[in-house]
């Protein structure tokens, strides 16, 4: 799976449980860090590198 259908899952399997708090961390040179915390404890997190956000940009632009 990709960034993009992994975190639509989370979103999906979690939107239930109540408002869900998203984040990323400054980016460096090799990536970011993405996380998404539902109420009941999961957090779902993913560190997207430069390449994969490239990719990611370009796929939701279609």
């Amino acid at each position: 799976m990709n960034l993009l259908a992994d975190l639509q899952d989370f979103v999906h399997d979690h939107r239930r449980h109540g408002s869900l708090t998203g984040d990323a961390t400054e980016p460096a040179w090799n990536g970011y860090l993405v996380t998404v915390a539902c109420p009941c404890g999961v957090v779902f997190e993913r560190w997207v590198t430069p390449e994969e956000r490239t990719r990611t940009c370009c796929v939701s632009r279609l």
